[in-house]
Formats: structure tokens, sequence, C-alpha cells
């Protein structure tokens, strides 16, 4: 009696019916999003990985653009000393003529005043080269110089001093994804102009002016190709480090994909059986109000 009078079979079938709710709606979301972690409670273990897995795949992601415009800010330092180098062959060029006592003084002037205008497009170039509104050679505005980081005993060349007689500029490029030194790359930027490459005083409106030109521009163009080979290992560096970080990339973004990732067939195969479960739970329980409705009407 005790059993038609509270229905407990009914009792039973309504909870199944919500377990079965329950599941169905599961395999809905699942379906729906792609992913087989859609809250915490699905997987706690496996969504906390899968979390701190996809914050190191934005960070390394922005590791590359760090790459890659270190590469950047070093490609337009390196085709600047390029395009000095060229200006410095030109001076050379002309010194080598106006060694040659076939000319004349008047001659050699003109030869002067070609080499002076020279010298001031390399001072001109070289200030007017920037990267993101920081000046690359030189010390004025936003610049490398204004880093607060270790930079005692490293030198990347055998000068430690601008012409004016500061240090020479020193900036780091983030690199990584992490905050070790691995992470971190030290670049130094030279001062590029007439004065720091000893041309400051340049003339060659006499022979033996000229003759000495020779040498100082010689020296001059080995300071800026060795600039440029330094430029040039930075770039090779940051371009290797590019393609590590895309491959980590991407071995991370799979690995988070067979973790979460819905499996499509399992799925739809829960949702199709809970649908059926959840259709006879449903017969069921109509069976059993219409057996207590019977009895009902008996006692009545």
């Amino acid at each position: 009696m005790s059993n038609t009078l509270f229905n407990v079979s009914g009792m039973m079938y309504r909870n199944n019916i919500r377990l079965h709710e329950r599941a169905m709606s599961s395999a809905i979301e699942k379906l729906a999003s792609g992913n087989r972690i859609n809250h915490a409670k699905d997987d706690p273990f496996r969504n906390h990985e899968t979390s701190d897995m996809n914050s190191k795949i934005r960070n390394t992601t922005k590791a590359v653009t760090n790459s890659s415009d270190g590469a950047s800010l070093l490609q337009l330092a390196e085709g600047t000393c390029n395009e000095v180098q060229s200006l410095l062959h030109r001076i050379r060029e002309l010194s080598v003529q106006s060694a040659n006592d076939t000319l004349t003084s008047t001659e050699r002037n003109y030869l002067n005043t070609e080499t002076s205008q020279l010298l001031k497009e390399i001072d001109r170039i070289a200030m007017n080269t920037t990267f993101n509104a920081k000046q690359i050679f030189g010390d004025k505005g936003d610049s490398f110089s204004d880093e607060q980081r270790d930079f005692k005993n490293w030198r990347p060349f055998s000068i430690a001093k601008n012409a004016d007689g500061k240090d020479l500029r020193a900036g780091v490029l983030h690199i990584g994804p992490g905050a070790t030194k691995p992470d971190e790359v030290k670049i130094c930027i030279p001062e590029i102009s007439a004065e720091s490459l000893g041309l400051g005083t340049l003339n060659i409106k006499s022979q033996n002016e000229a003759t000495a030109a020779i040498d100082d521009l010689e020296a001059a163009i080995s300071s800026v190709s060795t600039i440029r080979t330094y430029m040039g290992i930075l770039v090779n560096r940051m371009e290797r480090q590019v393609e590590d970080l895309e491959s980590k990339n991407i071995e991370m973004n799979d690995y988070v994909s067979k973790v979460k990732d819905a499996d499509f067939a399992k799925e739809t195969t829960a949702f199709t059986a809970a649908q059926i479960q959840h259709q006879a739970a449903i017969s069921m329980l109509t069976q059993s109000n219409s057996r207590v409705g019977r009895i009902l009407e008996i006692l009545g």
C-alpha cells in the first residue's frame, strides 16, 4: 500500500528523467562547443592542465611577436649601416682620386665639398633612423639607454664608449615566454656619425690629407662592417627563435586539442542513448501515473 500511496516508482522514474535530461544537456553542450571540457567540473585536473597550457600558448605567441619586432629593428639598423657603408665607399673613392697629384687645388676643393656633404648625409641618415619612435643610433628621445639592466662586463664591441664619452647604448629584447635569462637577449647599438667613425675632421683638400683620409676611411668602413655583422648574427638568432617558438606553439595546441576537444562520435552516441532512455522513462512514468489513477478510481 505504501508504494501505491506515495508512488515511489513514479519518483524513481522522475529522477531517471532528470538524469537523462542532464546527460542530454551535457552531450548537446559538448557537441555545440566542440569541447569535451566546458566547466571545471567536467574534468578538474585536465581543465587546470589545459588552462595552464593555454596561458603558455598565449605567452609564447607574444614572444613570437617580440622576436619578430626585434628582428625588424635590427634589420632596419643593418639597412642603415649598409647605406652608411655605401657613402663611406664613395668618400674613399673621392679620397683616392684627390690623392693623385694630377688634380688641381680647385678640383680637390670640389671633391672635398662633396665629401663634406656625404659626411653630413651619414649624420642625417643615422639621426633619422627610428623604430617605433625610438632613435636607433643616438641617445635622443625614448632610447635603449634608459633600460635598467645589469650590463656590467658585457661588451659586444671592442670599444666601450661613444665619441662623446657615454657608454654604448644597451637594451633588451624579450624573446621568450618567461622571465629567466634565456628569455632575454641583450643588444648594443653603437652611435653612428662622422665623428664616432673618426671622420669628424676629415678633408681631402691636399694630396697628403687625401692620402691620410684613405686609411681613416678604411678603418671606418671596417667598423661599420663589424656592426653590420653583429646585426646580421642577431637577426638570424631572432629568426631561429621565431621558428622554435612557433614549433612549440604547434605542439602545445595539438596537446590541448587532444585533451579538450570533444569526440563527436562518442557524444552523438551518448546523446542518442540518453534521448532514448529519457523517452522510455517518460513512458514508464506515464504508465505509473495511470496505474495510480485507476487504483484511486477503485478506492473512490
